[in-house]
């Protein structure tokens, strides 16, 4: 369900050594890239061309969406914000910015240039999602729907009593 949080940066690094000819583009969250981003190394020591793109809203997303949704709230998903261009140098790693949506076109043709001549690119980009997404309501659903029908129903009451200021009164937190 696309949670394997840590897992593309090297699965990017694996896809560029199978084929070295083709373009690999990395899409990591800011902390899933904590996980495995110093991983870029290994690209730029083998001199593999990858666009490593970290969207950057200094939350664990998906995650502080489904609590904020289930439970009201959220819980340690927050992420202290950190510098990506250090980490890029420090790796030996093209870094370039994505402010705007207006900036795509530009900024990823430059990424692509450099992943080409063989030199790994990070690209931070700016993400707001204070709004949820729309894999976050589909996650929601999808499990909700694989619960059985009285699991159900004592989720959607406990949500529900969340969402209203009380909590009913067999949930034990």
């Amino acid at each position: 369900d696309y949670s394997c949080m840590g897992y593309s940066v090297p699965a990017a690094i694996g896809a560029k050594f199978a084929d070295r000819k083709r373009r690999v583009v990395c899409l990591a969250g800011d902390g899933a890239f904590l996980m495995t981003g110093l991983e870029m190394m290994t690209a730029a020591h083998h001199g593999l061309g990858v666009v490593f793109c970290v969207l950057r809203d200094r939350e664990l997303a998906q995650i502080v969406q489904l609590q904020r949704t289930t439970l009201n709230r959220d819980t340690c998903g927050i992420l202290h914000d950190y510098d990506l261009e250090s980490i890029c140098r420090g790796a030996k790693v093209d870094f370039l910015r994505l402010d705007a949506d207006t900036e795509v076109e530009g900024v990823m043709r430059k990424a692509f240039a450099l992943a080409d001549a063989g030199r790994p690119v990070a690209v931070e980009v700016r993400i707001d999602y204070s709004q949820k997404t729309f894999f976050t309501k589909g996650i929601v659903k999808t499990n909700f729907l694989r619960l059985p029908m009285i699991d159900r129903v004592k989720k959607a009451w406990r949500a529900a009593g969340r969402h209203l200021g009380g909590k009913p009164a067999f949930v034990k937190e």
